[in-house]
């Protein structure tokens, strides 16, 4: 590694003989970066105290400092940028290893595994934007709604009374609905923009009739969403169908706005058993709280189950009952 001498020698004694030791050694860690940036930062800070000590309120290169010692952001911005041009990365990147760092020394079972990952690949990019995600998605989860029960919503998720004309009009057909059904114009007409936040997600669930048909998408941007990809339930049995029997079930996701996830193992994929008409599956509520912060969920349409207290329930038969469904209720067709 080269140093600039000039560069070098502009230190105070104590970090040149640090650096010095350090420059004919295999390339540092983001974590030895950082200890490198705090160990300057005292010598620094130190100095600050000695010079207001011996020369008044400003150092004799005109950087005042206050009673504590303390240097300002400028200064700071000095350290990052020398320290980034011994280590060979930008003072930005030093910047970032070091909340990365700060993070998981500060809350370890959250953070500290992002530390590690940094130092064992050398990234700091990626993981420096995994922490802003996490951290992120915890102010989110802590918020408290504007309106309880009302919104506005980050996350939400709707099965509409869809309309199937070729089983509507004739009730021999085995998939005949039990309930009515609104057109696509209806529910493209209902103002669930209004409900949710200007960053949000919703999980629109969708027939595959539908889906081929691109209503779902029609429907979704009426409400001010980018559908964005699927969720796909597979069944544990087939129900009904026209070409095919159906054993999947499909959740459109879509997002306006800025919304945070927090992607783990979250796939597009979902298997549970099928709990009785319409009934959606525990998992999928599991799913949406997982991958989506919030301070509160709402669903739209609902058939009655409530995953969790923060889910507000929206429709004809929302009576908000908080326990899965029953072993007698999941064996129901």
């Amino acid at each position: 590694m080269r140093i600039d001498p000039a560069m070098l020698a502009s230190l105070p004694l104590e970090l040149q003989v640090e650096i010095s030791e350090n420059l004919f050694r295999k390339d540092w860690t983001p974590s030895e970066i950082d200890a490198l940036r705090r160990c300057c930062e005292a010598v620094l800070k130190a100095q600050a105290k000695s010079n207001q000590a011996t020369a008044g309120p400003s150092s004799g290169r005109g950087v005042k400092r206050n009673g504590a010692g303390k240097f300002p952001e400028p200064v700071k911005g000095q350290v990052r940028d020398k320290v980034g041009a011994f280590a060979g990365v930008s003072g930005r990147t030093v910047e970032k290893i070091a909340a990365v760092v700060d993070a998981a020394k500060a809350e370890p079972d959250k953070y500290g595994r992002l530390l590690g990952d940094m130092d064992r690949t050398g990234r700091v990019n990626g993981v420096y934007r995994r922490l802003r995600n996490a951290q992120q998605a915890e102010r989110i989860r802590a918020e408290v709604p504007l309106m309880p029960g009302n919104g506005p919503y980050r996350v939400g998720t709707g099965d509409p009374a869809w309309p199937y004309e070729i089983r509507d009009q004739d009730s021999s057909h085995r998939g005949v609905r039990p309930y009515p059904s609104m057109s696509i114009e209806q529910i493209c007409a209902l103002d669930v923009a209004s409900l949710m936040a200007k960053d949000a997600i919703f999980f629109l669930w969708v027939p595959n009739f539908h889906l081929v048909q691109g209503v779902a998408a029609t429907v979704l941007r009426a409400w001010g969403f980018e559908p964005k990809t699927l969720v796909t339930w597979v069944k544990n049995r087939a129900g009904n169908g026209d070409w095919l029997r159906s054993q999947t079930e499909q959740a459109v996701m879509a997002t306006r706005g800025k919304p945070v996830v927090t992607l783990t193992n979250q796939t597009t994929v979902l298997h549970a058993p099928v709990r009785g008409h319409s009934v959606k599956p525990v998992e999928f509520y599991a799913l949406v709280e997982s991958l989506c912060p919030a301070p509160r969920y709402c669903e739209l349409f609902s058939r009655g189950y409530r995953h969790s207290e923060r889910w507000d329930l929206h429709g004809d038969e929302a009576n908000g009952r908080f326990r899965p469904p029953s072993p007698s209720e999941e064996s129901a067709a």
